[in-house]
């Protein structure tokens, strides 16, 4: 497809109208409370039953259970070790709303049963991987391929009954980062087994002096899941601190996302260093209340 085409299939009033017709599996008319999670990436070191009473002591509602290589849950023993995951976590009384991947393409091999197994234990979002740009071929023709290959993962995600979240990051080639290009990608796929999953941290950071509000009412319609980390600039490169210590003005975000219906579960992420294991435990915990109070300032009930 030429460049002129995409644009055409993608016009204004195109995406507008799938804008305002499209609702997500993460929305609901009257928002309830979205339930808080932390990324399990941070946790790695701890086993199921572990992991599991501890968010519950850190006063969380679930996790958000990395099920790819080197993550709590192997890819090649997702069949045994997915549930028994599930079920530690849920003794505690919490849920595993989300699990976070490296899924790129429906014909991954490891795709079907990572999605299915998921749907079979009842979680309704998976976060797929992310795609990166090339300097050979102009950026929009490189969307339209991105497109199809998402569409592909989409069609799965369909099939086995389970929501699919694409990521935005902040690096130079990471695409989504923009978010222009991710609102292309999900508003075309136009499905509710495929939209964002949209980090506050990151948007900030690539539309820190002012994009960030558009942006976050260009995607909160086709949001499936949130992440929440905060992030200034130091020194010209991006410098990511506890939540709070930065730019990101989290009530505001949250505000959009309320004022969308958008209810699906928020990951806590932590990409920053602690002195021990035992600070991070304190700097979860204080996200956390920071968090909850943030989304009750944007109009959220409490949990």
């Amino acid at each position: 497809m030429t460049r002129r085409a995409f644009l055409t299939a993608t016009s204004a009033a195109a995406m507008a109208a799938a804008a305002t017709s499209r609702m997500t599996l993460g929305a609901a008319a009257e928002p309830t409370a979205p339930p808080v999670c932390v990324f399990s990436k941070h946790l790695e070191h701890l086993d199921y039953e572990d992991l599991a009473r501890t968010c519950r002591e850190l006063g969380l509602d679930g996790v958000d259970l990395t099920v790819r290589g080197g993550g709590h849950v192997e890819p090649a023993h997702v069949e045994t070790d997915l549930p028994r995951a599930v079920e530690a976590i849920r003794a505690e009384g919490l849920d595993v709303p989300m699990i976070t991947t490296r899924l790129l393409d429906g014909d991954d091999p490891t795709a079907r049963p990572i999605l299915t197994v998921a749907a079979e234990q009842g979680i309704g979002c998976f976060r797929c991987g992310w795609y990166r740009y090339d300097e050979t071929t102009h950026p929009m023709e490189q969307v339209r391929a991105f497109t199809e290959r998402l569409a592909g993962l989409t069609k799965v995600a369909e099939e086995c009954g389970i929501a699919g979240a694409y990521h935005n990051h902040s690096s130079m080639r990471d695409v989504g980062g923009p978010l222009w290009d991710l609102y292309l990608m999900v508003a075309e796929i136009d499905s509710p087994y495929m939209g964002a999953s949209f980090d506050v941290g990151h948007a900030k950071a690539d539309g820190g002096a002012g994009a960030w509000p558009t942006n976050t009412r260009l995607l909160a319609p086709y949001t499936q899941a949130l992440a929440v980390k905060d992030v200034r600039w130091h020194e010209g490169r991006v410098q990511w601190v506890p939540l709070g210590d930065g730019w990101v003005d989290l009530t505001a975000s949250l505000r959009i996302f309320h004022d969308s219906g958008f209810n699906g579960p928020i990951s806590l992420h932590f990409e920053y260093p602690t002195e021990s294991r035992e600070v991070l435990l304190e700097h979860m915990a204080d996200a956390n209340a920071k968090l909850r109070q943030a989304m009750a300032d944007a109009g959220y009930p409490a949990s």
